[in-house]
């Protein structure tokens, strides 16, 4: 009878552990992945999820008295493109201290870029190279030869011409977005107009972004 009741609990106990084993088991794999899921949560920022930007060029703004504002949209990882608006709404260049002409003969433009991005780990942000197009108009000052009122001579004068053109170029810069979404970018553009003979040869695009991705 002894071994009998011996027999039966050896037997039950055997029955029992493998699913005591799998309970545990089960159990570990629950934690691990409620933990896997955690950490995902954890490294998963807005930066990262969101693919629209706004943002305002404070260096025109704050320096030059010129109204900088652009949207951009990020394509992919790698990608993204975007419209800027410039105007000299708060500056005419008249009781300046800085006489903006000097620094943007453009009186308004919208530039579009494209912009690629080259660090693999982030999402559109980082070190980037960039291309532009841009339409602009406003008053160039350039030299022209007039007669002379007393002698009838020509004599070289500068004068201040309007123009309209579209310019092309390219540039590097770098982004930079906190996980809640703010931004800083900082970039340098250079391009050259096309085809209006008054309009400045040479463009330049120094920009010190700041926004918000969302």
């Amino acid at each position: 009878m002894k071994k009998t009741n011996i027999l039966t609990f050896l037997t039950l106990l055997l029955l029992a552990t493998p699913v005591v084993a799998q309970q545990g088991a089960f159990s570990q794999a629950s934690g691990d992945i409620e933990i896997d899921s955690a950490i995902q949560e954890e490294n998963i920022f807005k930066r990262d999820t969101t693919y629209s930007e706004v943002h305002l060029n404070v260096l025109n703004l704050l320096v030059f008295g010129a109204l900088d504002v652009g949207y951009e949209r990020i394509i992919n990882d790698h990608a993204s493109a975007g419209v800027e608006i410039f105007s000299k709404v708060f500056n005419k260049n008249e009781g300046e201290d800085v006489d903006l002409s000097k620094i943007y003969t453009k009186d308004f433009s919208i530039t579009g870029k494209f912009k690629y991005f080259l660090q693999e780990e982030n999402t559109a942000w980082g070190y980037y190279a960039e291309a532009f197009g841009m339409f602009s108009n406003g008053d160039n000052e350039v030299k022209r030869k007039f007669p002379n009122s007393e002698t009838g001579e020509l004599e070289e004068k500068e004068v201040f011409i309007e123009y309209t053109d579209i310019a092309i170029g390219i540039g590097v810069g770098g982004k930079f977005v906190a996980k809640q979404g703010f931004l800083v970018d900082l970039s340098f553009g250079i391009g050259r107009n096309l085809f209006d003979k008054n309009s400045p040869d040479i463009v330049l695009l120094p920009t010190v972004n700041v926004g918000y991705r969302f």
